[in-house]
């Protein structure tokens, strides 16, 4: 396992499924309404920043993953105990992502069907995945990512002759709060939950280009989410876009003559398996990292099991997941999103410096 890799490219497509993952979904800058394009931009720019304070954490601590770094700058103790701390966020982060695409499939594609089955069925198919390694995950990435912006290119392409161009206007109607509010928003989801990578990084097989990977990666998913929003809004309008529930599954349905309904289902079952996929994988391997467990795939089947559980216990309905996560996930998520990824930075520069100077 340790010697496992993933390339340039499988990397490149991974945090790009990663981060369409469940956005499109709970759309984070929805709050802003019309200047949801001016959050994504402001936001979108603070997660490029973020993925690269994430990269470069990687980058100075070469072939090590987030507990090991955790360990060598906090002390074994105080670095387990964080480490404990990080592996029921990734725990959480995806039990929360299961309910997401449970609560999608479940209202827009098959109403009838009990949502314990849809999440876990996904979740079988997922284990399998992730107890295949690392590289059988980058090849799937690599053979399954395309298909999301070819989707999406197909959708807005099949309703170009139905746009308002003017659909946004006016500009800043509500000020500036509601845009820095859902701002600060679409940084927590879905840029700093990329803070799970850091469990995969080492595995990359050409670190030297990796800084660059994840900040090209982090703007071109900006550029999808405001073309995207441009679409959505000039078709449905800013009312409708701000009351709907699934906002592209509303989109896919006002296509003239062609039924797209499976293609937006099967774009966002591939966002979210791969989200999923690294989640469940990363707290796999911290927990057995911290536990000495030799085989991280000895965890996967017990740790899918209970964010199976906890998707369907921790909502009672749609709204209250909406309300989740656009008023307390982000919040919520501060201290390993941000606060600690900084400390860490802060410590290995001044090791760096620290090593230099003694050289």
């Amino acid at each position: 396992m340790e010697k496992e890799r993933i390339s340039n490219i499988q990397l490149f497509l991974h945090l790009s499924g990663f981060l369409f993952g469940s956005t499109v979904i709970l759309s984070p800058a929805r709050g802003a309404k019309n200047d949801a394009w001016l959050a994504i931009l402001l936001g979108g720019a603070g997660g490029v920043l973020l993925t690269w304070v994430y990269a470069a954490l990687a980058t100075l601590n070469p072939s090590k993953t987030l507990v090991d770094i955790l360990r060598e700058k906090f002390g074994n103790i105080a670095g387990s105990i964080i480490s404990v701390l990080y592996i029921w966020y990734f725990i959480h982060l995806t039990s929360l992502v299961m309910r997401d695409f449970g609560e999608f499939i479940c209202t827009a594609t098959f109403p009838q069907t009990p949502m314990i089955v849809v999440i876990g069925l996904f979740a079988i198919v997922l284990v399998y995945v992730v107890n295949s390694g690392i590289e059988v995950m980058g090849r799937l990435g690599e053979l399954l990512v395309p298909v999301i912006p070819i989707v999406i290119g197909i959708i807005s392409l099949s309703l170009i002759t139905t746009h308002d161009f003017t659909a946004f206007l006016p500009i800043l109607e509500n000020g500036m709060e509601p845009v820095i509010t859902a701002a600060f928003s679409f940084i927590s989801l879905p840029f700093g939950e990329t803070v799970v990578f850091l469990m995969l990084f080492k595995h990359l097989n050409k670190t030297d280009k990796l800084k660059k990977i994840v900040i090209v990666t982090a703007i071109i998913s900006v550029i999808m989410g405001v073309l995207v929003f441009f679409r959505d809004i000039s078709v449905l309008g800013s009312d409708l876009v701000t009351r709907a529930t699934f906002v592209p599954h509303l989109v896919s349905l006002l296509i003239p003559g062609l039924n797209v309904e499976p293609l937006v289902d099967i774009n966002l079952l591939i966002g979210g398996g791969v989200k999923i996929s690294v989640c469940i994988y990363a707290a796999a391997r911290a927990v057995s990292q911290v536990a000495h467990i030799d085989d991280y795939r000895k965890l996967t089947g017990a740790i899918t099991t209970f964010c199976v559980v906890l998707s369907l216990w921790e909502y009672e309905n749609q709204i209250e997941m909406f309300n989740w996560a656009e008023k307390v996930w982000p919040y919520y998520s501060i201290p390993f999103q941000i606060i600690i990824p900084l400390l860490m930075l802060l410590l290995s520069l001044r090791s760096g410096k620290r090593k230099s100077t003694a050289s």
